[in-house]
């Protein structure tokens, strides 16, 4: 079995969120089981490009590069446009043949050239949109155009649909997918990676911080929900307390900065060691997106001893609560939020509990290992079904709606 991941960002990328991490550990965890699976992607790194070789091995696993045409329409507007993207899918397919393709997110090009790669040999392909099938938050009719002319196909076409969480079988629900084809497998984390971790009091003593914190850490976009987070920590409301907002951009600083107050750091984008270096130090994380349909930074936070707070219609929340590894809030609920930041701050003990469930969650069931078994079953079932019934299923377009 060959299977070929289709991503427009991979590492070193991070500005974009989830899905690179998410492909590379998959990828790497699926090498580890012995499925061979490659990777084709591009430069994207955020406005600049990625400086990495067209061909390169990471972790057992080839990946293929395109340069994308301009670096700047893919980070500020989600224009991917790789170059020669054709060309390396035969090329590869020509050097070691590809049994199936797993296209990971909507609405971007790569998605195209691979579908009609899949349609000139034959193959299948399943999809995993990761949260990015509804056209919700930003360029709503764009994305309705987009859809019309190019994106539908994609899901239409898939021998699986992977969902997350229950929360995106909904959205597959609302789109009008087959639920027959529809499998829900949830994200994973790569467990090696919270083994050694900073030394306590790190990221406190680089930023100044001398007394409780209380941090967010991802994509500032308007659904991520950090302007009511700030707004909570308005007038003194949580004395003594910094609040530190870590991440890049994406829509939603201005917001966020015009409920500033004292007590609130914006760090930008934060990589590496200096990510967890956050999580290890916080002493409340907060994560109060909307319409998500996963998450995984408060994961990461629980493997890092930080209590919880999420928001209660996320993919994460689902199972933050099954773990009962933290608290939930609405969207928008400034007052809600206020009320469980001070409860985790002054309650350690049973904050203690709740990280202590959540670690024992993730171990059992969000694993790489896990996760990538559960994939290697699910290729295996759609190539036994496209031996029986050779050819994909991509449709052709339709009306906007």
């Amino acid at each position: 079995m060959h299977v070929l991941h289709v991503t427009p960002y991979f590492p070193p990328t991070w500005a974009y969120g989830g899905i690179p991490r998410i492909v590379h550990g998959l990828s790497r965890a699926l090498a580890r089981q012995g499925v061979v699976n490659s990777v084709w992607t591009t430069d994207a790194l955020d406005h600049r490009r990625a400086q990495v070789p067209p061909r390169r091995g990471l972790d057992g696993v080839e990946v293929f590069v395109s340069p994308n045409r301009s670096n700047r329409l893919a980070y500020e507007h989600q224009l991917f446009l790789p170059q020669g993207g054709e060309a390396t899918l035969e090329a590869l397919h020509n050097e070691r043949p590809v049994d199936l393709l797993h296209l990971h997110g909507h609405r971007h090009l790569l998605n195209n050239v691979a579908l009609a790669f899949a349609r000139r040999h034959g193959l299948p392909y399943v999809f995993t949109p990761n949260g990015t099938l509804p056209r919700h938050e930003r360029k709503v009719g764009v994305k309705r155009v987009w859809d019309w002319l190019f994106a539908d196909a994609v899901p239409r076409g898939a021998a699986r649909i992977i969902a997350v969480s229950r929360a995106e079988l909904g959205q597959l629900r609302r789109a009008g997918l087959p639920p027959e084809r529809a499998r829900q497998i949830p994200n994973g984390l790569s467990l090696e990676e919270f083994e050694e971790l900073p030394a306590p009091g790190t990221f406190k003593a680089r930023w100044g911080v001398t007394g409780p914190m209380v941090a967010y850490l991802g994509q500032i976009s308007p659904r991520k929900g950090v302007d009511h987070l700030v707004a909570a920590f308005g007038g003194g409301a949580i004395p003594g307390a910094t609040l530190v907002i870590g991440g890049n951009d994406m829509g939603g600083l201005a917001q966020a900065k015009a409920q500033g107050h004292d007590g609130v750091i914006f760090t930008g984008l934060l990589e590496g060691p200096e990510r967890l270096a956050l999580l290890v130090d916080a002493d409340v994380l907060v994560y109060p997106s909307t319409d998500e349909v996963f998450g995984l930074v408060p994961f990461e936070g629980l493997l890092c001893g930080a209590p919880v707070i999420v928001g209660g219609d996320c993919g994460c929340g689902e199972l933050i609560a099954e773990a009962g590894a933290g608290l939930l809030v609405r969207h928008s609920d400034v007052e809600g939020l206020r009320e469980r930041v001070r409860a985790l701050l002054g309650d350690r003990a049973s904050a203690e509990v709740m990280v202590r469930r959540g670690r024992r969650y993730i171990e059992q069931h969000l694993s790489f290992e896990r996760v990538a078994r559960d994939h290697a079953a699910l290729y295996a079932e759609v190539l036994a079904e496209a031996r029986r019934e050779p050819g994909p299923k991509a449709g052709g377009r339709r009306e906007p709606s």
